[in-house]
């Protein structure tokens, strides 16, 4: 798959818009799936070999396993961000979009977590307090690096063009 398509990337004359969680639809819907083709098979199996405690313990586990996937494909997934050149102002948008910040507060930054890390957005009074992040997470491995060059390269990069903000490079 395409980076641009990975991101559901789209730059027209006056506007800048990606989805950072786009990619993990196809994973999604695939887990929401095996999660469905799962309880018939605990009903129909399992049933008659467990108590009624156990049952209704493994139906719990099922239901916040449903909730959390749904969960995902409704608030997660769709975000997208907008950043409107002719306004020069970045929206999010889920049901509606949500004005964030003008170009001229905005930054961006590497956010460390666990060993991955990400590129996030944000005020630059406040960018540690409330951010947005922007990609996906990137590891250490090479296939990663390779994403995230390819991120660098046709996301970020003309990102930070619109807005105006010079690109970080790394030391030679």
């Amino acid at each position: 798959m395409d980076i641009l398509d990975r991101y559901k990337f789209q730059e027209n004359g006056s506007e800048i818009s990606f989805m950072p969680n786009y990619n993990f639809l196809r994973t999604l819907v695939w887990w929401l799936g095996l999660g469905v083709t799962v309880l018939p098979a605990v009903i129909y199996y399992f049933k008659d070999k467990m108590s009624l405690d156990q049952f209704n313990i493994a139906l719990g586990i099922w239901v916040i396993y449903m909730l959390y996937f749904l969960f995902d494909l409704f608030f997660r997934v769709p975000v997208k961000y907008i950043f409107n050149k002719s306004e020069k102002c970045v929206y999010r948008r889920l049901f509606l979009s949500k004005k964030l910040m003008n170009f001229d507060e905005m930054t961006y930054f590497v956010n460390n977590e666990s060993g991955t890390h990400y590129y996030s957005i944000g005020k630059k009074r406040n960018q540690f307090v409330k951010n947005y992040r922007i990609s996906n997470y990137f590891s250490g491995s090479k296939a990663s690096d390779r994403r995230e060059d390819d991120y660098i390269r046709e996301i970020l990069c003309p990102v930070l063009i619109a807005v105006g903000i010079p690109m970080n490079q790394p030391e030679q």
